[in-house]
């Protein structure tokens, strides 16, 4: 292939104690491997090492260039999308089929492959056997480890989160929905009928008062609510000096806290580090005391809805220690841990409880919080509701549903970043009327905002370290991949910076060991991915560097509002490349699936499903679906989330495990059972399966059950008791989603296209707005005004910041605009050799987005199993065209089937 002989050439750059060769196209700064090796603590770079640099690149013996886009996909799926839990072992087994020449990696793979039969069952994304050993690292930390990728793709403040669906986060719920669902059945006697709460009242709707006293809201949040509330609250100040030791409440605070605790519901756009935990945690604990006064009836729960599991983590065990009766219910807990819970909320001992969107799935959980009275339900990143935001997640349209199902008294809804269009949609979405909405400003006057542009990659890493030389302090560079993290922190520490790296491949305890560096040093750089700062409360933070430019202002905003909480002067540097468009075009394009593939699929769902009746329930394994029909997981669930809030065809309940894993424990094997015939069956089939002690083999419980007419319930509690015991270490897999069905499905042929057409009208809108994102980040840098006035106006602040201009800018300090050539973006023509080229290794003649995302290097179910992968020449190969031109190409030479 000419091109791709002409696309990956060598380059050389210098900067203080290092010389870099970068081998590949100059997209992305990748991988870097140091000749010699550092030692592992540091290199002092004396001798002025070689460091070779492969774009996307995880191995650099492998002597290859090339735009390995798939594994860039695979990287960035890890830290930034849920897919790199769910995916195993399928792909290292067609991803690898090529590498047969390596004996020792093939005997390796079929080493884990023995060991982890059962991940063969999931979606993949892991294309090399370094990336398999970090997802079992990853593994070994189980659920609670997990949550550190849930954090990291689900902050959606987060790069590519709102196109993640949280099928690990479900996959995990749905562990915990197997325990829940032996709540009533196996619990203790106590938990045999419902317990009574702490004052001795029954399971009853709790009786309402007057509207504005604080406790009616029997009809629901009313979106016409013209109450003037209360701008002061006396208890609010008491509650927050005696629990907290603060004197003053920030702007706006007391305001929202006094309307909450009057019965008034609130939309709350506050910037990072604004205050807004407090905004929901007082009137918690204010409440009970406002009722008395009044003379109201007191009692009831306040929940705290966030996809952020290590911040709801760490606000519970803050709130503890100030003497809240708070809890959390998440999969990271034990299953004596989840009763617990329960017992306490049934008793009425709790002021808050927390929990994530995907909670809501699980029908114990709501039918618990149905019989209990919700006193104020606070939605976290609540911007994640909006379609025109930068994160929509369809589970929080359910959030939105939950809050009107449970009758909750008052809702506060809380964001860091909201467009005025995201705005109205929260407001609308869950009934909070306009004088509801408060707002601070995003801009801060301490920061300055700045930006650089490069022709090509090799010179950010020579400016990265002069710039963070030039403004000594604590500082994050923000980077896209955890490949990348590693390098471009390694290299600063080459360079005499002192740097590490954070990403969610790293062990709990190595990620906690460079927080606590962070925070107790001022003189240190985190180079990480983009959940590093969630929840980091560090006033002193001097600098703040996008390394690659941001998917979004909405990111870019929350992340830039990191630095410089003490009010001290902070510089914020964004490093603006054209080659970078290649990277954040390709993760812009990463879901989106084949309208033949939704056409097939959606057809498949109603054939098979045509004798079910309103009412029934239906069940999907999501991840055979995927590979089937060429859809990756997280357009499937924006797929069935469709089928569930847009057409109500459905809804999703809580779903379940087809298997369990499990690997024994000293005397297991010895272990025999009683006169019980289920336990007797269970160690049968358990035991058969085990070959050697530490091999993790899986059980399929639906089959037992089917077998030997054994409740599936109780095959589950009988494992769990397993494990409970020590016996085993246990694992679920094979999630299967489940769904009640809330109408007919479609049978005309008119409806059935119609709802495809607009379904998948739908997922292409998506791609459209990520894209368009992305843009708005370089017309915001490259615009001739005030960076921090076009960034005010963006979130409709444009009174925040002074007509004259911030003075501190890029634009302020230079009055030019950046130049940004974007070779990249004006893409090249399509060549009809190239072209010919990719039709020729390529035999599919039925999908033109499939042969655009081979050329262009993008993953799938199906270009995997065509086993079509960076090792191929036509992989990648025609990276600089237009997307969308390659597509219209090749539909020139396929034939459209529906």
């Amino acid at each position: 292939m000419a091109y791709r002989a002409l696309a990956y050439r060598s380059r050389v750059v210098r900067f203080p104690s290092l010389s870099i060769r970068v081998v590949g196209p100059m997209s992305s700064f990748g991988h870097v491997t140091l000749h010699p090796p550092p030692p592992p603590l540091r290199f002092n770079g004396q001798n002025t090492p070689l460091v070779t640099v492969s774009p996307f690149s995880t191995t650099a013996s492998r002597g290859r260039g090339g735009l390995n886009m798939e594994e860039a996909e695979e990287r960035y799926a890890f830290d930034s999308e849920n897919e790199a839990q769910l995916s195993r072992m399928q792909e290292v087994e067609e991803s690898h089929a090529f590498d047969s020449e390596n004996e020792a990696q093939l005997s390796r793979m079929q080493e884990v492959e023995e060991s982890h039969a059962f991940d063969s069952e999931n979606e993949a994304q892991l294309s090399r056997m370094q990336e398999v050993e970090e997802s079992h690292a990853f593994d070994s930390e189980n659920e609670a480890q997990w949550h550190m990728q849930v954090e990291e793709c689900h902050t959606f403040e987060l790069e590519i989160e709102e196109r993640s669906s949280y099928t690990q986060v479900k996959e995990s719920h749905a562990f915990d929905s197997e325990n829940e669902a032996q709540f009533f059945q196996y619990g203790s006697d106590q938990r045999a009928e419902p317990a009574k709460p702490a004052s001795g009242r029954k399971w009853t709707r709790f009786k309402r008062g007057r509207k504005g006293s604080g406790s009616d809201h029997s009809r629901g949040i009313d979106p016409n609510d013209t109450t003037e509330y209360p701008a002061t609250s006396e208890l609010a100040h008491k509650i927050m000096r005696e629990t907290w030791g603060f004197n003053e409440f920030r702007s706006q605070q007391e305001k929202v806290i006094s309307r909450l605790i009057h019965g008034g519901s609130a939309v709350i756009v506050f910037p990072t580090g604004g205050g807004k935990s407090l905004a929901f945690q007082i009137p918690a604990l204010a409440l009970d005391e406002h009722d008395e006064s009044m003379g109201q009836e007191k009692g009831g729960i306040s929940i705290v809805v966030s996809p952020l599991i290590a911040l709801i983590k760490d606000q519970v065990e803050a709130l503890q220690k100030r003497g809240v009766k708070a809890a959390a219910i998440d999969s990271t807990q034990t299953r004596e841990s989840i009763l617990n819970t329960y017992d306490l909320l049934r008793k009425g001992e709790l002021k808050l409880l927390y929990c994530a969107p995907e909670r809501l799935n699980n029908e114990a959980f709501v039918e618990m919080v149905r019989r209990t009275r919700v006193r104020l339900i606070a939605v976290d990143e609540a911007h994640c509701i909006s379609e025109w935001g930068q994160a929509f997640r369809p589970d929080y349209l359910k959030v939105a549903r939950f809050v009107k199902e449970m009758n909750a008294e008052r809702v506060l809804c809380l964001t860091a970043t909201a467009t005025p269009k995201v705005c109205k949609d929260i407001l609308k979405a869950f009934g909070v009327p306009e004088s509801g909405l408060f707002k601070n400003p995003t801009y801060r006057e301490n920061l300055s905002l700045l930006a650089e542009h490069f022709e090509t990659i090799e010179g950010k890493l020579a400016k990265l370290s002069d710039f963070l030389y030039s403004n000594p302090g604590s500082s994050i560079v923000y980077v896209t991949t955890q490949k990348q993290a590693e390098v471009v922190a390694q290299a600063l520490t080459v360079a005499g910076v002192e740097a590490m790296h954070y990403h969610a491949g790293m062990t709990k305890d190595e990620r906690s060991y460079a927080q606590d560096e962070f925070m107790n040093r001022n003189d240190l750089t985190i180079v990480a991915t983009i959940a590093f700062g969630m929840g980091i409360d560090k006033p002193d933070i001097r600098n703040i560097v996008h390394y690659d430019f941001p998917r979004s202002l909405e990111g870019y905003s929350q992340e830039i509002g990191r630095a410089g909480r003490d009010g001290n002067e902070s510089k914020c540097m964004l490093y603006l490349c054209g080659e970078d468009w290649v990277q954040r075009e390709f993760f812009c394009r990463l879901d989106l699936p084949s309208k033949k593939s939704v056409n097939n699929l959606l057809r498949e769902l109603f054939a098979s499903n045509e004798g079910v009746e309103v009412g029934d329930v239906i069940e999907t394994d999501i991840n055979l679906q995927s590979r089937n029909h060429d859809i990756k997981i997280n357009a499937l669930n924006l797929l069935y989330s469709q089928l569930e809030l847009r057409f109500e065809l459905l809804r999703a309940i809580t779903p379940k495990y087809s298997t369990y894993r499990f690997v024994q424990s000293d005397g297991f094997a010895s272990f025999t059972a009683t006169d019980d015939p289920i336990t007797k069956v269970l160690l049968e089939s358990m035991q058969k399966k085990i070959k050697r002690k530490s091999m993790m083999r899986s059980v399929d419980i639906d089959q037992l059950s089917q077998e030997h007419g054994f409740k599936r319930e109780e095959l589950v509690y009988r494992m769990q008791s397993f494990s409970a015991q020590g016996l085993i270490e246990l694992n679920p897999g094979r999630v299967h989603q489940r769904y009640r069905i809330l109408k007919p499905f479609p049978k005309d042929e008119a409806d059935i296209q119609e709802l495809i057409d607009k379904a998948y009208e739908q997922m292409e809108q998506r791609e459209m707005d990520d894209l368009r994102r992305s843009k708005n980040v370089i017309e915001l840098i490259t615009s001739p005004g005030c960076i921090a006035q076009g960034l005010a106006k963006y979130f409709g602040d444009e009174n925040s910041v002074k007509s004259e201009g911030c003075g501190k800018c890029q634009f302020c300090n230079t009055r030019e605009p950046l130049t940004f050539s974007k070779p990249i973006i004006k893409k090249s023509p399509v060549d009809p050799y190239r072209l010919e080229e990719v039709l020729k290794g390529c035999r599919v003649r039925d999908d033109p987005r499939l042969l655009a995302k081979v050329a262009f290097g993008i993953s799938s179910p199906r270009i995997r199993m065509e086993r079509i992968g960076e090792r191929n020449p036509i992989f990648g190969s025609m990276v600089d065209c237009d997307f969308d031109e390659l597509m219209n190409e090749f539909a020139k030479h396929c034939t459209l089937e529906e």
